[in-house]
């Protein structure tokens, strides 16, 4: 059993429109293929202005066409699941956040459909109802949320406790044929995709707090681009839910700490005459001419530090992504006793504590990481995935292992963290 721990399909990196005629023609047989039926011109219309420049939006028909588009450019991969669904092999497709569309059932018959068409190919089969029927739809189990196996092993892919990645909510928005994105898939579509245009390992900065200081550094107009053009605009077409989820505790904050004590302090400075003329014309002083370039560089130096405040602040609130999930997973551990073993994912750290006779797991990602000193791509990736297999009284055990691309085989995961955790 091969059990795909959310996150499998990222659909919100997919940002094709199809445009020509050809194209739409093609998206309606694609759906044909899967019993839906919508002509051509209704295709067409469904295309709002928006999906133009940031990719489709999450309705069940489009996104049957995003995971089109991920299954032609990852043809290997593809196969690959193909042919182990052909030995006789079962597979589970848990959700995540960022492949939410297999809520959706025509995504998931697709994605049959689409290992039925490769496995047939591959063993020169004709009858590609039976192959369906015999060997693809009893072996892919579909998880929307978490399972149990061996009523013992805890799986869930964990965003959840993140923040920006946590549904509040239905799963659907009213009324029904969009899903409901969370907090942090709108930044993706709405802002790291065209980022990654000029900077395409943007998505792969860890702490993602670090993200803006790092264009700052490296691509200044990309920066600018960013804070004057793309973050205004994304905050536009958030749903307002979300903002009273993410921001209450700084409104809280702001209006009870941050006002009142910059009162204060503007009115201890007025005692004493030192707050700052900042009109230049209500004075009876003559100013220089360099008065005014001077006020409006302090001031922008002024709003880059309250900013960068602000930012550290968010941090502190918890409103950016964990880097790890061990303490919602001793909470768990210690909530739900009856499980020996947990497994999240979401997180791309790779990470294991034992708890007497208990194990945690985090296989972590496969995707590179950013440098920050250097502002390039690490070579290595860490290929890691959590193997299991049952002791001589049938209990899973199980252990951390990578694959080493280079080499050809898989070994033991070493993993370090600081001095206490």
């Amino acid at each position: 059993m091969l059990i795909i721990n959310g996150d499998f399909i990222d659909f919100l990196r997919v940002v094709y429109v199809p445009r020509l005629e050809t194209e739409l023609v093609a998206w309606r047989e694609l759906l044909r293929s899967i019993g839906i039926e919508m002509e051509v011109s209704e295709l067409k219309s469904s295309i709002v202005e928006k999906e133009l420049t940031y990719g489709l939006r999450t309705n069940d028909y489009k996104s049957v066409l995003k995971l089109e588009i991920v299954a032609n450019g990852h043809p290997a991969f593809f196969d690959a699941l193909a042919e182990w669904l052909g030995n006789g092999n079962r597979l589970v497709v848990v959700k995540g956040n960022h492949d939410l569309e297999w809520y959706w059932p025509p995504v998931r018959n697709y994605f049959r459909f689409v290992l039925a068409q490769r496995l047939a190919t591959q063993a020169g089969e004709t009858d590609l109802k039976a192959l369906l029927e015999k060997t693809v739809l009893p072996n892919i189990t579909f998880i929307d949320d978490a399972m149990v196996l061996n009523e013992d092993f805890y799986i869930e892919h964990g965003h959840r406790y993140d923040k920006y990645a946590h549904v509040v909510g239905d799963a659907v928005r009213s009324p029904g044929d969009e899903l409901n994105i969370p907090f942090g898939s709108f930044f993706n579509r709405y802002l790291l995709n065209d980022l990654e245009l000029n900077y395409p390992f943007l998505d792969n900065v860890r702490p993602s707090t670090n993200i803006l200081p790092l264009l700052v550094r490296e691509r200044l107009p990309v920066a600018l681009n960013l804070l004057f053009r793309h973050i205004p605009f994304m905050f536009e077409i958030i749903p307002k839910g979300y903002f009273r989820y993410m921001f209450s505790q700084l409104f809280w904050f702001l209006l009870l700490v941050i006002i009142p004590v910059g009162l204060t302090v503007w009115l201890i400075l007025g005692m004493f005459g030192l707050t700052p003329d900042l009109d230049p014309q209500a004075s009876s002083q003559p100013h220089s001419v360099f008065y005014k370039p001077v006020l409006n560089a302090l001031t922008s130096l002024g709003g880059m530090i309250l900013s960068y405040v602000l930012a550290r602040f968010v941090s502190w609130l918890n409103l950016v992504e964990p880097s790890q999930l061990t303490e919602y997973a001793r909470e768990k551990l210690a909530e739900m006793h009856e499980y020996r073993l947990i497994t999240f994912g979401h997180t791309h750290n790779p990470d294991q504590f034992r708890d007497g006779e208990r194990w945690f797991y985090n296989t972590g990602t496969w995707i590179p990481i950013v440098e920050l000193s250097s502002a390039s791509i690490r070579s290595d990736k860490t290929y890691t995935f959590l193997h299991l297999k049952p002791d001589r009284d049938g209990k899973l055990v199980g252990a951390l292992r990578r694959w080493d691309d280079t080499a050809g085989r898989t070994e033991g995961v070493v993993i370090m963290a600081p001095a206490g955790e």
